[in-house]
């Protein structure tokens, strides 16, 4: 019996074919679109003769010379500051006022309700550059040009359609049977809300976090004419350095990594959750 195959196989199910082209394609596109960022990354650790190079330098001595121009001397820091803290706070504003909107949209039926939802969408539509002016002179009739509370009402405002929009639809995935168990049982809509359907919302609301965090961090339109020096965050102030006719390369892939290391090394810690979040209305179907 020993040379006998026993694996039973259904005659269902079609054999899985790998090919091997597919991989080779995927790897080709990879290395395609991370070869730029690796060169940049080399050139931030790069001294300033091996950067000005005219032929590529890909043995080199790694120098942080760059990095202690950016920290020490030009004080990257504190935009890097400034970040942090309009994107942390400006997601967590948006998430938190999104949520119960999309709820709203989701499990009332009110007069208007499918205009909202559309009003909320074309929101998302209209390029920044449109009202760039508008709220600019708002901004500076509120005594609001170049401070972080200005930058962060901004953020929250033009994220929140996102949110809601993400939202809605697994608001509307997750059965209202739910809550109606618990609203029998003695709870209120929010005891309701907050047991039950927050639970379940979490992966969601997770993976729209991590998508608002992404937008905030990278805004650039807003962020470079609604800020001078105070409240200057990450994108304006790299610009800076790509700006001139001696540009030190070295010094701008520094810049670069200091501003999408953070966001990289944020994304694969919260990978999960963002798969996790994306797959949740198909996995509830």
């Amino acid at each position: 019996m020993s040379g006998i195959d026993t694996r039973i196989t259904s005659p269902d199910v079609p054999p899985v074919q790998r090919n091997g082209w597919v991989y080779l394609v995927l790897i080709f596109v990879c290395v395609l679109n991370i070869l730029p960022y690796v060169w940049v990354v080399m050139t931030g650790f790069m001294d300033k003769a091996a950067a000005a190079s005219p032929s590529p330098q890909w043995i080199f001595t790694p120098s942080l010379e760059a990095f202690q121009l950016l920290i020490q001397e030009k004080g990257i820091m504190k935009n890097f500051m400034n970040s942090l803290i309009v994107s942390v706070a400006s997601t967590f504003f948006s998430v938190t006022i999104g949520m119960f909107c999309a709820y709203a949209i989701a499990r009332y039926d009110f007069a208007g309700r499918d205009d909202v939802s559309f009003w909320v969408l074309t929101n998302r539509m209209m390029p920044p550059v449109a009202v760039l002016i508008p709220i600019f002179v708002t901004f500076q009739t509120l005594k609001l040009l170049d401070t972080l509370p200005g930058l962060i009402i901004l953020y929250t405002a033009m994220l929140l359609p996102f949110v809601v929009w993400m939202l809605t639809g697994y608001f509307r995935d997750i059965p209202r049977r739910y809550e109606e168990s618990a609203m029998v049982d003695g709870d209120t809509w929010f005891q309701a809300f907050r047991k039950v359907t927050l639970p379940l919302m979490m992966p969601s609301i997770t993976a729209t976090a991590i998508f608002v965090m992404i937008l905030s961090w990278n805004e650039f339109a807003f962020a470079t004419f609604l800020t001078s020096t105070e409240a200057k965050t990450m994108p304006p102030a790299i610009m800076a350095y790509s700006i001139g006719a001696n540009i030190e390369w070295n010094v701008l892939g520094a810049a670069v990594v200091l501003i999408t290391a953070p966001l990289i090394l944020f994304v694969l810690v919260m990978q999960r959750h963002l798969i996790s979040g994306l797959s949740q209305g198909v996995a509830r179907k």
